[in-house]
């Protein structure tokens, strides 16, 4: 009689460690949940309007989409229309392919931040059609569902099946005449714990299913149920690169639309898989005879078709690139064969900034752009070595980010020198680069983050990093875990702005570096000198 109460407690003292297993093993239970991601920025020229994009994350469907528009300065006031329309078919819902939310948004005279609400009745692809009234944009994009992923099943169904076995084991301890019986439920209880624990710590290290939209062409299928087992569970989604062709007409001293048309180099189809690139679909590089730079954004306007405003300043032959990234392709620079041409007009020509001149022994230069005092200091140029250009914009840091980044250098080269046709230089030039900065970090002895994407047409990449002893100011860290970075409203980066670039041929090269300050993107041109250096 003395036996049964010491077994009775014991299998009450086995079942609350059991149960205080339990509760402490919850965390985990959402570790290798699917996330829905941060917000997606993406910049777009809408005609003389330069407009950013901010697309907040949808956190449950239904629910609400906030859609907000940054503005720049000199931006015109005006009116902006919304809609958003699904296009795939969920049951009981409307049919897709016809705007199920619509919003206005009213832009002021003033630079930042104009907001809009949509509501988004179902997870999957979507597109955003914003309208200034004579053009518009259509943005694709995908609204996320919350999925449960095969271990967090597990998590939840080891911890159901030891919640549910918890109380029949107590009970059996109690009545049984034969206290063996309580091992049964208790064993069960064991294993559902032990699943679930299972379950969690592998779960961090399982990966995650292609992503629709980033990885996959998005379906509500594949969003709703992105664990299924007809998607390959594989890392290479490699697509063919893209031509590029450019139709229209323009005149120097007036605005004029170009159509882009982006076809598959294997196929021959449009190709309508660009994804979001350094918050844009297409950047498109456009160099005047006068070495001005242009760096917009067209607006996509159909499967494959795009379409940018641009204001030439002179009459000639515009060299014109287009950097952008294909769903599962990587990224692509793209040059257009015999790039633009501009009829002279009866405007008098307008007059770019003298660029700076830095290489051999010049190592520092100055200039005023916008009102804005930028001083460019460079580390000794010479083929195949890392060369680290700075630009000290003021001496504050109130810098904001833009396209992701503290700052753009865009480089092409190398060109004759004495060139006076810089766009035609550029337009036969074996490199176009395209590097970025996050700015400059306070770090000592900091190696910096390289590698990046190489690109067809250009050598090096894509410098994200804040070089050792750089300069002052912060750095801007990317998002991680479905955090979202600073958008344009962040004034705290900078002063100093640094790049890293390898150049792989000695010559003279065109340099352009952007950065935003106040809502305004400022833009330095620079000629550098890189020196052959010694042959090994």
């Amino acid at each position: 009689m003395t036996v049964a109460p010491a077994v009775r407690c014991r299998a009450l003292l086995v079942a609350g460690l059991l149960a205080l297993l339990v509760s402490a093993g919850m965390a985990p239970a959402s570790a290798d949940s699917a996330s829905a991601g941060g917000d997606i920025s993406i910049a777009q020229s809408l005609g003389d309007r330069e407009l950013t994009v901010v697309l907040r994350r949808v956190t449950s469907v239904p629910g609400p989409l906030r859609v907000d528009v940054v503005t720049h300065a000199g931006t015109a006031a005006g009116q902006l229309t919304l809609a958003a329309t699904p296009m795939g078919a969920v049951p009981d819902l409307p049919a897709p392919g016809a705007p199920t939310a619509e919003a206005v948004v009213e832009l002021g005279g003033t630079p930042g931040m104009y907001p809009a609400t949509l509501d988004m009745d179902r997870p999957g692809p979507w597109e955003l059609a914003i309208g200034d009234g004579v053009r518009v944009a259509r943005i694709p994009f995908v609204v996320p569902a919350q999925v449960t992923s095969p271990p967090e099943r597990l998590v939840y169904g080891g911890f159901l099946v030891a919640g549910v076995l918890l109380p029949v084991s107590v009970l059996v301890a109690m009545r049984a005449r034969r206290t063996a019986w309580a091992l049964l439920p208790a064993g069960g209880m064991v294993a559902g714990v032990a699943v679930s624990v299972t379950a969690a710590l592998l779960s961090v290290s399982l990966p995650l299913p292609p992503q629709p939209g980033g990885q996959l062409d998005p379906t509500v299928d594949n969003v709703t149920d992105p664990y299924s087992v007809g998607q390959p569970m594989i890392s290479d989604y490699s697509r063919p690169p893209v031509l590029l062709t450019v139709a229209g007409a323009a005149v120097a001293g007036r605005g004029s639309d170009f159509d882009l048309v982006l076809i598959d180099a294997a196929t021959g189809a449009l190709a309508d898989d660009i994804v979001v690139h350094d918050s844009a679909f297409v950047h498109l590089l456009v160099v005047g005879p006068n070495g001005g730079l242009s760096h917009l954004h067209p607006i996509r306007t159909g499967p494959g078709r795009y379409q940018v405003h641009l204001t030439a300043s002179e009459p000639g032959r515009y060299a014109l690139s287009a950097e952008l990234a294909r769903r599962g392709g990587g990224v692509q620079m793209v040059r257009a064969a015999t790039g633009v041409e501009v009829a002279p007009s009866d405007s008098v020509p307008q007059v770019s900034n003298s660029p700076l001149h830095l290489g051999g022994s010049d190592k520092s230069a100055s200039m005023v752009v916008g009102g804005n005092a930028i001083t460019v200091r460079t580390t000794e140029a010479v083929v195949g070595k890392p060369t680290t250009i700075t630009a000290e914009v003021g001496d504050t840091a109130d810098l904001q980010p833009w396209l992701g980044m503290v700052g753009h250098l865009v480089m092409a080269g190398p060109v004759p020198t004495g060139s006076v046709d810089i766009a035609a230089a550029v337009q036969n030039s074996a490199v176009w680069g395209h590097a970025h900065s996050m700015g400059p970090t306070s770090m000592q002895d900091m190696p910096g983050m390289a590698g990046g994407h190489d690109m067809p047409g250009m050598s090096g990449g894509h410098d994200m990093s804040g070089m050792p002893d750089a300069g002052r100011g912060v750095m801007l860290m990317p998002p991680a875990n479905g955090e979202s970075p600073p958008d344009e409203t962040v004034a705290a980066f900078g002063p100093d702005v640094p790049f890293t670039f390898t150049f792989p041929v000695a010559g003279r090269y065109r340099l352009w570096i952007q950065v935003e300050r106040n809502y305004t993107v400022l833009t330095v041109p620079v000629v550098l000198d890189v020196a052959a250096g010694a042959r090994r």
